[in-house]
């Protein structure tokens, strides 16, 4: 009988994000800037001497599943993407397969897709199978789009993956004869200390409604939206001036250009921001933020801000005081690991 595995996988802080809408990224390409953050997905599998497979989600109402046998496996039903990436794997035992979050749901940092991977690396251990961080990040895509029927990004299934850090990533147009790039920006110890302490994250109370902005995205580009188009290409033009800036250690560039990517995001649909949403950062701003956006779609969910020298106190206070979340955050290093 195979032994338990526990894998744990960082979330992000995304940049520069919503630029690896998949079509977009085909046909003009897209580029990325994450960070990998000490906020973790989890999932424990622990083998059974039955065929009964258990799914357990503590952070989701305490939500259980129990299904007889691989062969009543169900896409469509509760935790289906669990489901449905179980039923990728011939496994010759039953399961008890337990995931949650260290972060809110509609966070924007990534966690649909993170739990993917992680259910996939704990799976890969226990059979043997021995993928490739290329294939399970692919398998996570196959599956979300099979299981939730939506065909978005993909930086959220190639970052945990390919380790950790500051990481630059880019998907070349389909007629490049390239594809997924991805690249840890060399930073030195100095440079990692003065991100930590200038990175300011914070969650607004918001669940974010990430599916109708998506939606509306990928109808912009199905339609040629010149602004939404524009939107997305101008995103990624900063993603490749913010790479060579970290690249040189100017750390300080990172706020400005954060705000650059946040008025270009919200070019994209009118949900992206909000009444909460802008007084968050006109609070940060005000309390010496050099600049900020919204993590992921947005409407919601997690803000990252970059604070002046010496300002992130004040940056952090002033965001407790207007009610919202603080997250105290370092750059994880690892990207997923499992034992």
């Amino acid at each position: 009988m195979a032994t338990d595995i526990t894998v744990r996988s960082p979330l992000r802080v995304d940049f520069v994000g919503m630029t690896d809408y998949l079509p977009a990224c085909q046909q003009f390409g897209g580029s990325i800037i994450n960070v990998t953050i000490n906020k973790y997905i989890y999932a424990h599998l622990v083998p059974r001497q039955d065929d009964k497979i258990i799914f357990h989600a503590p952070d989701y109402d305490d939500l259980r599943v129990e299904v007889a046998s691989a062969g009543e496996l169900d896409p469509k039903g509760e935790l289906g993407l669990a489901q449905e990436i179980v039923s990728r794997f011939e496994l010759p035992f039953g399961v008890d397969l337990t995931t949650y979050s260290e972060m809110p749901g509609g966070a924007g940092l990534g966690s649909s897709s993170t739990i993917a991977t992680c259910v996939i690396a704990a799976l890969d251990a226990v059979t043997g199978y021995k993928l490739s961080a290329y294939e399970m990040a692919e398998m996570a895509r196959n599956c979300e789009t099979a299981a939730l029927e939506t065909t978005y990004g993909w930086q959220d299934q190639y970052s945990p993956v390919t380790g950790g850090g500051v990481k630059f990533m880019k998907h070349w147009p389909a007629d490049s004869g390239r594809a997924i790039e991805i690249n840890v920006i060399p930073l030195d110890a100095r440079s990692m200390a003065q991100i930590e302490k200038s990175m300011v994250v914070c969650y607004s109370g918001i669940s974010r409604p990430a599916k109708s902005i998506l939606d509306a995205v990928a109808a912009g580009v199905l339609a040629g939206d010149e602004q939404v188009v524009s939107a997305l290409q101008g995103m990624s033009e900063v993603a490749e001036r913010l790479r060579r800036e970290l690249s040189d250690a100017k750390v300080d560039s990172v706020g400005p250009m954060l705000t650059q990517v946040w008025s270009l995001h919200q070019q994209l649909h009118p949900d992206v921001t909000n009444e909460r949403l802008e007084e968050l950062f006109a609070t940060a701003m005000a309390a010496g933020a050099t600049g900020g956006r919204v993590c992921g779609a947005g409407g919601g969910g997690t803000m990252v801000f970059f604070a002046a020298a010496n300002r992130e106190f004040a940056v952090r206070q002033a965001l407790r005081e207007a009610e919202a979340r603080i997250f105290d955050c370092s750059i994880d290093t690892h990207g997923i690991l499992r034992w």
